[in-house]
């Protein structure tokens, strides 16, 4: 064997092949497990954010590179220590790569990125869509609050309801986004109105077609973590609405006040 071996652990075999090495390996071998690293499709969506972000947004009188606000934002994921320079004058943020980020940290990453392009009206874009966002004039009428899902025009004719089969992507993510935006309700009873909104998540994967990529499924994870923030009172609901607007590429005023 050769003095470095990887192994992704995904059924009983490759726990098997795991437990043969370390019973075969000389003493002193260092093993490490650890989460698998991000995915291809996480770092092309981050550095498409990171340049976003970068064309868009003035940061104290200069525009920064997309590294350098790759760097802001990581330093804010892990509350990064700062310390003095070997320059005088300069000052060195700590831990800084995110070549290891897990899966779930990249999912993080993105969604703090998401939530600062909210707050500073930044327009994301997909690969897939146009350079002209939609202008939400030909988006279904949005559902009053409390209601399982928008009507499409189909099924208003008596054709059969949404299903994952009946939605493309985009469409699911919009339904996803008005939907949880429906149950982010704040009673003064949390506990209700956490269950509220889990039922409610759960209805909307429900609803995910099988072939929706996981850029768009991070996505509605994000909204669904930030009607939660919401239910619990973290953040206020017209922050809410900018939010989930922004990420599901709809206009604020398709999101019910009711």
């Amino acid at each position: 064997m050769s003095t470095r071996q990887t192994v992704v652990i995904n059924g009983p075999d490759d726990r098997q092949r795991i437990a043969t090495w370390a019973r075969n390996v000389e003493p002193g071998t260092v093993v490490t497990f650890r989460k698998k690293s991000r995915s291809t499709e996480q770092n092309a969506k981050l550095h498409a954010m990171l340049g976003e972000v970068a064309k868009q947004v003035e940061w104290h009188g200069q525009f920064l590179d997309p590294d350098d606000w790759k760097d802001m934002f990581t330093a804010s994921l892990r509350h990064a220590r700062v310390v003095p320079g070997i320059d005088r004058g300069t000052y060195v943020p700590l831990g800084m790569h995110t070549s290891t980020l897990t899966i779930e940290e990249m999912s993080n990453l993105i969604e703090l990125i998401y939530a600062f392009g909210a707050e500073h009206g930044v327009v994301f874009k997909d690969p897939k869509e146009p350079d002209q966002p939609d202008s939400g004039e030909n988006s279904p009428s949005p559902p009053e609050a409390g209601d399982p899902a928008p009507m499409s025009p189909a099924e208003e004719v008596g054709d059969p309801p949404l299903t994952s089969s009946t939605l493309s992507d985009s469409e699911w993510l919009k339904t996803a986004a008005r939907m949880l935006w429906a149950a982010a309700h704040v009673t003064g009873d949390t506990d209700s109105d956490l269950q509220l909104l889990n039922n409610q998540r759960l209805a909307v994967a429900d609803l995910c077609p099988t072939d929706t990529p996981q850029a768009t499924k991070d996505k509605a994870g994000s909204i669904y973590r930030q009607c939660k923030a919401r239910v619990t009172q973290e953040i206020d609901r017209e922050t809410l609405r900018k939010f989930v607007a922004g990420i599901a590429g709809m206009e604020e005023k398709e999101l019910s006040d009711g």
